[in-house]
């Protein structure tokens, strides 16, 4: 497996996206204007695109969101190596902390990778969020 990131949406990711959290978790507002912006980065299984996530800079901190991997491919570490992908892109723009809103059922994934949780815990089109963070070197 690998990773690419990309400077604007692919249509890989565009495509893990809409079959993860459309089709499989059915959110409706899943593509935003932070879309254009971002660095997208995708994950590859030989040279089928499996999963993908975004991360851009707000304020004194960089978001990562939009982690999905396709359902065949869970179980199989694809989103330690999206996240591993995308805080080497931060470092390399000498980001310092990163920040996520998770999904409330999948929290403990993150927690494994160095992310704690603060704030409350809200919703987001229905789903249980809480946000977590990281301090990266």
């Amino acid at each position: 497996m690998h990773t690419k990131a990309y400077k604007q949406l692919p249509q890989e990711a565009k495509q893990i996206r809409t079959e993860v959290f459309m089709n499989e978790q059915g959110f409706q507002n899943e593509f935003d204007s932070i879309d254009k912006t971002a660095c997208h980065i995708v994950a590859f299984h030989d040279q089928k695109p499996i999963g993908t996530c975004r991360f851009f800079q707000e304020e004194n901190h960089y978001t990562i969101g939009r982690v999905a991997v396709l359902k065949e491919y869970r179980k199989l570490h694809v989103g330690k190596l999206l996240l591993d992908a995308a805080e080497k892109e931060i470092r390399k723009q000498n980001g310092k902390e990163i920040v996520l809103h998770s999904q409330f059922r999948v929290y403990p994934f993150y927690e494994k990778q160095g992310y704690v949780q603060f704030g409350n815990v809200d919703e987001d089109e229905g789903v249980p969020h809480v946000w977590m963070k990281k301090k990266i070197q």
